[in-house]
């Protein structure tokens, strides 16, 4: 499952060029594609179509939290192929379901999963479909990602982010 507007920055039509290679290989991985409209939907949807994949491959944009929360339970990993990200909340929303996480290689992913995912190369999807066939695949590495999402999550909770601000305002403001 990946999670993310349709924008040229989210890299859907590399994902969907490393579908196409897990296929040839014998794999054929189903995907989600959970996002809004930021006016390139339609080139992924036509890439898809390209690439004989309409079967696999699903889009659902204007789901609720509730709904994208539901997904995250029931799907096998987490694919987050941008080129480019500030942060990356959908990392700790998968981390939150405890799903196994595969990642872009850029610096802003791996601080946030202290390099524990599994991470491809974001221009080569034969890269790609190796690091998911991985994910699907090895269950030590899975129950690794899994069980050290559970432990990192913790690091982002409201109370903890909070009392950090709330001592953050303390050293500005006595010293």
């Amino acid at each position: 499952m990946a999670v993310g507007h349709f924008e040229t920055r989210k890299n859907y039509p590399h994902l969907i060029d490393s579908l196409a290679v897990l296929k040839q290989r014998g794999f054929d991985v189903p995907l989600l594609i959970i996002g809004n409209n930021s006016g390139e939907r339609e080139k992924v949807e036509a890439h898809i179509e390209k690439a004989g994949l309409s079967a696999q491959v699903s889009i659902l944009s204007g789901l609720t939290d509730e709904e994208v929360r539901c997904a995250y339970q029931l799907c096998s990993l987490f694919i987050f192929p941008s080129k480019y990200e500030g942060f990356g909340i959908p990392i700790l929303e998968a981390m939150a379901a405890q799903r196994p996480i595969v990642l872009s290689d850029l610096p802003v992913f791996r601080e946030i999963t202290e390099g524990r995912s599994i991470y491809f190369d974001t221009n080569n999807a034969e890269a790609m479909a190796n690091s998911i066939e991985l994910a699907l695949t090895d269950t030590q590495q899975r129950t690794v990602m899994i069980e050290y999402g559970n432990e990192r999550i913790r690091d982002f909770s409201f109370d903890k982010l909070a009392g950090q601000l709330a001592d953050t305002y303390k050293a500005l403001l006595y010293g």
